[in-house]
């Protein structure tokens, strides 16, 4: 089959593409087996809008109850589409209890289950009929099968299969995190995309938290440099990693938002080196080389004695001259940033080889660590001098070789933080990538941040990683189950829906916390998983009336208790009540007290 052509293929990161076209290949024909394994995981752990929408509206994959379920569980589906999903996935909960519930009970729940029917849109529901036959009665060993919906054509339209629809339902204002977890949360990730978010933070803490990370790489912050703000440039200028980066400087210079004292005074600089590198050729000259030595700030001295040890060793009695006539001058000194070596002047491989084993300065680490020969790089492995920081800041680059040699380093492969960050590592082989995962030990932190990182290349590393997760979370106590869910933000519950929201007697403990974060509250509500006495418990909650979101949730969750919901819709003002009358998704019994 040729390849599909689409022109949104080339707006997906290179992961979604192959996903895109493995999904291309087998959807006209039947799946196997191990293919609807693969559409299940991918549904499961997929954060692309369009893939996820073509799954949903290819029909012989959503009457596997294990694709519905895992699409319905996924919150990077498009809003619309999960809602729906979620009413099905609703309608097989409310059959099962039907079949469990006593006689007096039967016939209320047998007309929800009809409501709900009624609410589904008309591709879903043959879907829905053809999951209920299943249920009822299964396939017997005679070799009849049921009837499976017809294979769609292999000339199709992607560009209109995988395109989202439309929000209907009311939209939220996200949970905010609060400054002191963002800061933390920004100093200890590896993954580069939220740093671009943590810088983009209106905190200052956060922001620096970000610039402090050892992961941050320079193409990222410059990326962000771009739109950014006076606060992010001085704050970036402050720090000594950056401020001798002549990309970055350049950046800051460049700036339309670069405050106006910052841009004189790296403005001087800049011309100050231009003249200097092409030396004294008149009088005229050496008078303005004077004039702007006299006007340099004394913050801007470090950088140009970083210059001069570089590109001209000469001058650094010039420059020493003129910053000693600055500090004579001024009575109430500015202490500015402190010297940075030099990284010399490479020009052999030998010259490089020696400075890898003997420099003990930070930045001549991490030259030789970046060294083009990876001869320099093995030496500076051994170099003692080394950290685990400086090493967490170069493996994001890292090519396929180097990532494989650190992973089998006697020394290194013992940090746990290395072997973290390695995973991170695009090039790395699938078998290290897993044999490093199962040697890891820790809080399901690392494992989240496995599955949450779209750049892993490896499907089976995240299988892994779920699998370890779920394997994890059996063998913990329930305490440590509450401390586990509470770290994650509940995000765990989006992996492990099916472990967590059957473990009714941890969610009740859960849900009986006061002082629980609002954004687990919203995800039990949102879920049409999680059990009738968990969302009743909710419906109680201390928080309730603080975060409308979790008002909504609940109203719109057709399992939801009816006395629950009855007191929470007598609790919204008319604005919102009819704000909520506009979605498809509310039960029947809200719209007749409506009426």
């Amino acid at each position: 089959m040729a390849e599909p052509e689409a022109p949104f293929v080339l707006s997906l990161p290179e992961p979604d593409r192959i996903h895109f076209r493995n999904l291309a290949l087998i959807r006209p024909q039947m799946p196997s087996e191990r293919q609807l394994e693969l559409i299940e995981s991918l549904s499961r752990n997929l954060s692309s809008a369009r893939l996820l929408t073509l799954i949903a509206r290819t029909p012989h994959w959503l009457v596997h109850a294990p694709v519905l379920h895992a699409l319905a569980g996924n919150e990077s589906t498009p809003e619309p589409i999960r809602r729906d999903l979620e009413m099905a996935v609703s309608l097989f909960d409310l059959m099962r209890e039907m079949e469990r519930a006593p006689e007096g009970v039967k016939t209320e729940r047998a007309e929800s289950i009809k409501a709900i029917y009624q609410d589904l849109p008309p591709d879903l529901k043959p879907i829905v009929k053809q999951l209920a036959k299943q249920l009822a009665k299964s396939v017997n060993a005679s070799g009849t099968t049921l009837e499976m919906p017809p294979l769609p054509p292999a000339d199709a339209d992607w560009e209109a299969l995988t395109l989202p629809p439309q929000g209907r339902g009311p939209a939220h204002l996200p949970y905010r995190v609060p400054k002191q977890d963002r800061a933390t949360a920004a100093e200890a990730t590896l993954i580069q995309e939220d740093l671009g978010k943590y810088l983009a933070d209106e905190e200052s803490d956060v922001r620096s938290a970000a610039l402090r990370n050892p992961a941050l790489s320079e193409e990222i912050l410059l990326a962000r440099l771009a739109g950014a703000d006076g606060d992010l440039l001085e704050e970036v200028y402050q720090e000594a990693r950056w401020y001798f980066k002549d990309a970055v400087r350049e950046a800051l210079w460049e700036s339309p938002w670069c405050p106006g004292p910052m841009g004189r005074k790296m403005g001087g600089t800049r011309d100050l080196v231009a003249l200097l590198e092409r030396g004294g050729q008149n009088r005229r000259h050496l008078h303005r080389i004077v004039s702007l030595f006299s006007q340099t700030e004394e913050s801007e001295y470090q950088y140009l004695t970083f210059w001069a040890k570089r590109r001209a060793p000469a001058m650094l009695r010039v420059i020493k001259v003129f910053f000693d006539r600055l500090q004579r001058r001024r009575t109430n000194q500015a202490s500015g940033l402190s010297s940075m070596p030099s990284e010399g002047r490479w020009v052999s491989l030998e010259e490089r080889v020696f400075m890898a084993n003997q420099a003990t300065q930070p930045d001549q680490i991490l030259a030789a660590l970046r060294d083009p020969d990876p001869q320099v790089f093995a030496v500076a492995l051994e170099n003692p001098g080394l950290t685990a920081r400086e090493l967490i800041a170069v493996i994001p680059q890292m090519d396929g070789i180097r990532a494989e040699r650190l992973a089998f380093s006697r020394t290194w492969s013992a940090y746990p933080s290395v072997r973290e960050a390695l995973l991170h590592n695009v090039n790395l082989g699938e078998d290290t990538a897993l044999g490093l995962l199962r040697s890891l030990e820790g809080p399901p932190r690392v494992l989240l941040e496995v599955l949450r990182d779209q750049r892993v290349p490896h499907l089976s590393v995240k299988k892994a990683a779920l699998d370890m997760l779920r394997a994890g979370y059996e063998q913990m106590t329930i305490p440590q189950r509450i401390v586990a869910l509470r770290g994650s933000g509940g995000e765990l519950m989006r992996h492990l829906p099916a472990e967590i929201l059957k473990d009714e007697d941890t969610l009740r403990l859960l849900v009986a916390d006061r002082q629980l974060d609002p954004t687990i509250l919203l995800r039990l509500a949102r879920n049409k998983l999680t059990p009738r006495p968990i969302l009743e418990l909710i419906a109680g909650h201390a928080a309730l009336m603080a975060h409308p979101a979790v008002m909504t949730e609940l109203l719109l969750n057709p399992k939801t208790p009816r006395e629950a919901s009855t007191r929470i819709w007598a609790l919204l003002s008319d604005s919102e009540q009819q704000h909520l009358l506009r979605s498809p998704h509310l039960p029947m019994a809200l719209r007749a007290l409506a009426d």
